[in-house]
């Protein structure tokens, strides 16, 4: 037998119970969480003589992302690649699942597609503003300049699974105080943004299965000075747009038929 956890963050009134089915599962997450955020960080090299508008007006930094700035130091510019869903705690809850079936066969996709299930069980659900808290750095933390990519998009996403080894030979403990909602510091936000949810020190994950980004995504150059009052100082942003909405399958890559414009 081969044993997975799965996490379904939705309304209370819309996660399944004991007995599921996989399908109810899926159906859940997918009514439960349908938007979020790609995220894009690049470091500028020290003394960079250009400026945001001047990537912009030359294409480089254009609607999907692509990097605008040439390696440098032996090194690409990007910092950071990331979607965060949009879990909000004050109206969501949390169903954890604990599913068994036969050993697993090879193939791709969610490690629950991989099973001939046998067993769900709920093992717990309860509203995600109760689980515990964790604090974490997200965006840069060194001295620096910066640019940020950021492009809003509807999401489907799959039941959540743990990083790396969800699939596990023995049943897998659960216990409610080892399920943390991250949260952290966006930009210059004034409070504190959701950023996931771990388990056991782990990162857990939700399969995308569609995102559909807006036609149109926003540029930002910042620094940032530990030794300054202000950490975090905009210096500027742009936003630029596709002529054309990205194709479904353009989530966390470039699409080289858009074509960016620009308002200050």
């Amino acid at each position: 037998m081969a044993h997975l956890l799965v996490f379904v963050v939705a309304p209370e009134a819309l996660l399944p119970g004991d007995g599921a089915d996989w399908p109810s599962l899926v159906e859940a997450q997918r009514r439960g969480v349908g938007s979020g955020v790609a995220l894009r960080l690049f470091r500028l090299p020290d003394d960079w003589p250009g400026s945001l508008q001047a990537l912009v007006d030359s294409g480089k930094a254009d609607v999907v992302g692509s990097d605008p700035i040439e390696p440098f130091d032996g090194r690409r510019s990007r910092l950071c690649d990331a979607v965060v869903p949009h879990f909000d705690p004050r109206s969501l809850w949390i169903g954890v699942y604990a599913i068994s079936g036969s050993e697993p066969v090879a193939g791709d996709g969610h490690p629950a597609c991989r099973l001939t299930i046998s067993s769900v069980e709920r093992l717990d659900a309860f509203p995600l503003r109760e689980a515990e808290n964790e604090t974490c750095w997200f965006y840069p933390t060194e001295d620096g300049a910066y640019l940020s990519w950021e492009n809003q998009r509807r999401l489907e996403l799959q039941p959540g699974v743990l990083a790396e080894q969800p699939l596990q030979a023995q049943p897998i403990p659960y216990q409610r105080p080892d399920l943390h909602v991250l949260w952290s510091l966006m930009a210059d936000d004034r409070s504190l943004t959701c950023v996931g949810l771990t388990y056991g020190r782990r990162r857990i994950d939700w399969p995308v299965v569609a995102a559909v980004p807006e036609a149109c995504a926003t540029w930002t150059s910042f620094a940032l000075d530990s030794m300054a009052e202000a950490q975090y100082r905009e210096l500027a942003s742009c936003t630029v747009f596709a002529q054309d909405v990205f194709a479904q399958d353009s989530f966390g890559q470039d699409d080289p038929g858009a074509v960016p414009g620009a308002v200050g």
